[in-house]
């Protein structure tokens, strides 16, 4: 059994892992995907869509395998103490190195766009103290609240996507298959690397109500995501052209700058900062989370609480001398996060499927033997 006992329900958990990955995906991977794949990005939002689906059967796949159980303690069944430890640990640590990119990524964006006199650190100690406190709290109080936020968020996005919808050419997203399918694959890839997030659902399982409901998620999160993505990707280009929105940092931002309702309504992008700072926080609360919760059981402690503060200090420090600088923040994005995040959730996933398999057939292997010599018998 787990050590956290709060529990959430079907419509919590589609918005929580929704929200875990749309929340740096909008702000972070249209400029990568219009360098990649141009015009065409649109294309590799729907492959990435499709096999972001794939990958996400496979994770609940492997998580409703082990009933009651989370990643932590069917990989130590699965890959003995050792190696299923080691893996564990691997898997926070990504976490961990995940959710100190986004502090400092999100960060660059407050100092660089909204308060450029401001220190980077301030920035980044609010964001892991407001990611520190949802988690001491627990999952289901920031899941609570995620409830309130995310829909919100999805409201103020599409007033946002309608007011902008006037200025937008959707004649640059033509001519279509323009660039070599090496790089609208290369795009797709980028974008799925954002997808390889939710396999937090290996911890979270055993925290839903009926677990066995799991498998209704996989669908309706990614459609949530990739029509999100769809019309971010296709509101930028029309507006900006690819050229320009590749040229970008946080080309989202800058469309909402353009938001206005003709002298009445303008500055709207302090809204979408503010949107940004609860969604991109309780994303990383949710990495947090998951990170410490995994440590906790990798290591046998008692309560996860224990290391929230220990944790909170490392993820500040490695936020701040992990990148040097915004263009070490978007070169690690575009050429590392993605081969670094299907290699280690990726590849902790098809491990576990595939020690899964190897364990039922053995098992059916040594039944069947035992059945010859009952029967030799």
């Amino acid at each position: 059994m787990s050590i956290e006992q709060g529990k959430i329900s079907k419509r919590q958990a589609i918005f929580l892992l929704a929200n875990s990955i749309l929340a740096s995906m909008v702000l972070i991977a249209p400029a990568l995907m219009a360098k990649q794949a141009g015009q065409d990005a649109w294309i590799a939002v729907l492959i990435a869509g499709v096999f972001g689906l794939l990958f996400g059967m496979l994770v609940v796949s492997v998580g409703l395998r082990h009933p009651g159980k989370n990643m932590v303690e069917y990989g130590i069944d699965l890959l003995g103490p050792w190696l299923g430890r080691a893996v564990a640990i691997i898997f926070a640590l990504f976490f961990l190195h995940t959710n100190a990119y986004l502090v400092r990524s999100f960060g660059s964006l407050l100092v660089t766009e909204t308060m450029p006199e401001t220190p980077l650190v301030v920035f980044n100690i609010l964001i892991v103290l407001i990611a520190a406190y949802a988690a001491y709290l627990g999952l289901e109080v920031f899941t609570r609240v995620n409830d309130i936020v995310f829909p919100l968020s999805m409201l103020v996005a599409v007033a946002i996507v309608a007011m902008g919808l006037p200025e937008v050419n959707f004649e640059n997203l033509k001519p279509i298959f323009t660039h070599p399918i090496p790089n609208i694959l290369q795009a797709s890839f980028i974008l799925f690397a954002f997808f390889a997030e939710g396999t937090i659902l290996l911890m979270l399982i055993p925290s839903l109500r009926q677990p066995n409901e799991a498998r209704q998620l996989v669908v309706p999160v990614s459609l949530i995501i990739s029509l999100a993505m769809l019309v971010d990707v296709g509101i930028l280009i029309g507006l900006f052209g690819h050229e320009e929105t590749s040229r970008m940092v946080f080309p989202t931002y800058e469309f909402a700058k353009t938001v206005g309702i003709g002298g009445f309504l303008e500055r709207i992008e302090s809204l979408v900062v503010g949107v940004w700072v609860a969604t991109v926080g309780l994303k990383v609360a949710t990495f947090y989370y998951v990170s410490v919760l995994t440590f906790t059981q990798t290591f046998n402690l008692k309560d996860y609480r224990s290391l929230v503060l220990p944790y909170a200090i490392i993820l500040v420090v490695l936020s701040m001398v992990g990148w040097m600088g915004t263009n070490e923040v978007t070169l690690y994005m575009s050429r590392y996060f993605p081969l670094f995040a299907i290699i280690v959730v990726g590849g902790t996933t098809l491990l576990l499927y595939l020690a899964n398999m190897a364990r039922r057939q053995g098992s059916s292997g040594g039944g069947k033997k035992n059945e010859d010599k009952v029967n030799q018998n």
